[in-house]
C-alpha cells in the first residue's frame, strides 16, 4: 500500500514539475494533428488536379526548404524575442494562410501553386514555432523531467504523422477540402488557447546578446559547435536518424508492392507508425538515464542489426518486424539527442543552436529521399537482377531478383550505423561529453499558472542555475 501510494506521489510530483509544458504540449497536439491532416488533404488534390509526380514532389520542396534556409534568422529571432510570442505569432500566422486558402477554394480559384506558397508559409511558421517551443522545455522543465517532455514531443509527431493519414482520407471524402482547412482552423486555436492563457519563465536577454551584430549571430550557432565537437557529433547523429529514415520511406513502398498489394503495404506502414508511438510513450513515461550517450550507442547499434535483417531476408515478415523494431527505437535516439542539447546549451543561445539542428534533421529525410531512391533505382537494383558477377557471388546469401539491390542498400546502411557507433564511442569529446561539458541548467523555477500574470517579468540567469 506504501509502495502504491509513493508511485503516486512521484507520478503527481512528475505531473506539477512539467505542468505548463503540459498544457502547452496538449494544445500544439491538435495543432500538429489538424495540420497533418490538412498536409495529405492538400497532398492528394495536388496530384489528382496535376497529375503530375513532379508538382506533387514540389510540395516536400517548399516544406523543407523554409527550415534550411530561415534558420539563421530563426536562432537570432528566438534567443532575441520572447518565445512564448514567438510560437503565438507563429500559430496566428498559419491561421490567416489557412484562411486566405479557403477563400481560393471557397470562390473555386485554387490553383497549385497556392498550396505551395501555403506549405511555404506554414513551414516557416512551423520553424519559428517549433524551436521556440524546443528551446523553451528547458525553462518549462527541470532536467530529471527533459527526457519525458522530450519522448511526449516525438509522441506528439508521431501522433500527427499516423493520424494526418488516416482521418485526411476520411475527412476529404466527407467533409471535403473547404471542410479540411475549417477544421485546421479550430485545431490551430486550441492550439493558440494555452499559449495565451499561460505565463511561463521568461529568459532575461543579456546585454552583449542584445547589442551584437546580427550578422556575427547568424554564424554563432555553428561556431558553437565548432568549439564543442562533442556537441556537434550529437547533432550528426540525429541528423543520421533522420536520414535512414527517408531511405527506409523511399525503399518500403516499392519494395513492398512487388510482391504485396497496396492493402498490405497500408498494413505494414501502420505498424511503423505504431512503433514510433510506442517508443515516443515509452520515452515519455520513462524519462530515460542518468547518462544518455551509452544508450545511444546501443540504440544505434541495435538499429544497425535490425536493418541488416531487414535487408538480409526476403521474407516480409522479418522485413516489417525489423523495421518496427527500428521505429520503435528511433524516438528514443532522437529524444536522448534533444535532451543532451537542452541539458548542455546555455538557455541564452539555444535559439541559435536548436535552429541549427532542425534545419540540419529537416533536410536529412529529403536527403534520404534522394540519395537512396536514385541508388537504388538505377544502381542496385539493376545490379541484384543481372547475371553479373557481384549478383552471383552476393546473391548466394542473400537471393537475386526484384527487391534484393534495396535489401542490399538496407545491409549497408546498417552497416553505416556500425561504422558510425564505431566512430563515435571511439571519439573522446563524444564519449566524454556528459562528464566533460558541464550542465548549463540544472534546475528550472517557475511561475505559477495564472492567466493575465504580467510575463515581461523575467527570470535572472543567475537563478536558473544550482
Amino acid at each position: 500500500m506504501n509502495n502504491i501510494s509513493s508511485e503516486q506521489s512521484s507520478f503527481l510530483k512528475v505531473i506539477q514539475d512539467m505542468r505548463l509544458f503540459l498544457f502547452i504540449w496538449g494544445g500544439q497536439l491538435f495543432a500538429a494533428t489538424g495540420s497533418a491532416i490538412t498536409r495529405f488533404s492538400m497532398n492528394v488534390w495536388v496530384y489528382e488536379y496535376t497529375e503530375s509526380a513532379i508538382q506533387f514532389a514540389l510540395i516536400s520542396v517548399f516544406a523543407t526548404l523554409p527550415f534550411v534556409l530561415l534558420a539563421p534568422v530563426v536562432g537570432i529571432v528566438t534567443d532575441r524575442w520572447n518565445r512564448r510570442w514567438i510560437m503565438v505569432i507563429s500559430d496566428l500566422c498559419a491561421t490567416l494562410g489557412i484562411f486566405a486558402l479557403g477563400l481560393f477554394v471557397l470562390y473555386s480559384q485554387l490553383e497549385p501553386w497556392h498550396v505551395y506558397v501555403f506549405n511555404a508559409l506554414e513551414a516557416t511558421c512551423a520553424a519559428f514555432q517549433t524551436t521556440a517551443l524546443f528551446a523553451s522545455i528547458s525553462l518549462l522543465v527541470s532536467k530529471q523531467h527533459r527526457g519525458q517532455a522530450n519522448g511526449l514531443m516525438s509522441f506528439l509527431n508521431g501522433m500527427a504523422t499516423v493520424l494526418g493519414p488516416l482521418l485526411g482520407a476520411v475527412f476529404l471524402d466527407w467533409i471535403h477540402v473547404q471542410g479540411v482547412l475549417f477544421l485546421q482552423l479550430v485545431c490551430l486555436v486550441i492550439g493558440i488557447l494555452p499559449l495565451l492563457v499561460i505565463a511561463f519563465p521568461n529568459l532575461k536577454i543579456e546585454d552583449k546578446t542584445t547589442e551584437s551584430s546580427y550578422i556575427a549571430d547568424m554564424f554563432f550557432g555553428l561556431k558553437y559547435l565548432m568549439a564543442y565537437p562533442g556537441l556537434l557529433g550529437v547533432m550528426l547523429i540525429s541528423s543520421f536518424i533522420f536520414f535512414q529514415m527517408g531511405s527506409i520511406n523511399v525503399i518500403t513502398t516499392p519494395l513492398v508492392i512487388t510482391v504485396a498489394s497496396h492493402d498490405i503495404l497500408g498494413r505494414i506502414l501502420s505498424c511503423f507508425g505504431a512503433g514510433t508511438i510506442i517508443g515516443s510513450l515509452a520515452i515519455g513515461f520513462w524519462g530515460g538515464p542518468k547518462r544518455y550517450m551509452r544508450v545511444i550507442y546501443g540504440c544505434m547499434l541495435v538499429n544497425g542489426i535490425l536493418l541488416v535483417f531487414a535487408g538480409w531476408s526476403s521474407s516480409l515478415v522479418v522485413f516489417t518486424i525489423s523495421i518496427t523494431l527500428f521505429t520503435l527505437i528511433r524516438p528514443v535516439l532522437y529524444t536522448f539527442c534533444q535532451t543532451i542539447f537542452q541539458n548542455k546549451v546555455d538557455l541564452n543561445i539555444q535559439g541559435r543552436v536548436f535552429s541549427l539542428k532542425l534545419a540540419l534533421d529537416a533536410i536529412a529525410v529529403p536527403a534520404g529521399f534522394l540519395i537512396v531512391g536514385p541508388l537504388a533505382e538505377k544502381v542496385f537494383e539493376p545490379l541484384m537482377v543481372s547475371d553479373s558477377l557481384w549478383a552471383n557471388r552476393i546473391g548466394t546469401v542473400i537471393g537475386t531478383g526484384v527487391g534484393r539491390g534495396m535489401g542490399l542498400l538496407l545491409i549497408l546502411l546498417g552497416g553505416v550505423s556500425f561504422l558510425i557507433t564505431l566512430l563515435a564511442s571511439w571519439y573522446p569529446r563524444l564519449r566524454l561529453l556528459e562528464t566533460e561539458l558541464p550542465d548549463a541548467v540544472d534546475s528550472v523555477e517557475h511561475y505559477p499558472i495564472e492567466p493575465g500574470v504580467d510575463e515581461s517579468t523575467s527570470m535572472d540567469n543567475a537563478s536558473l542555475a544550482n
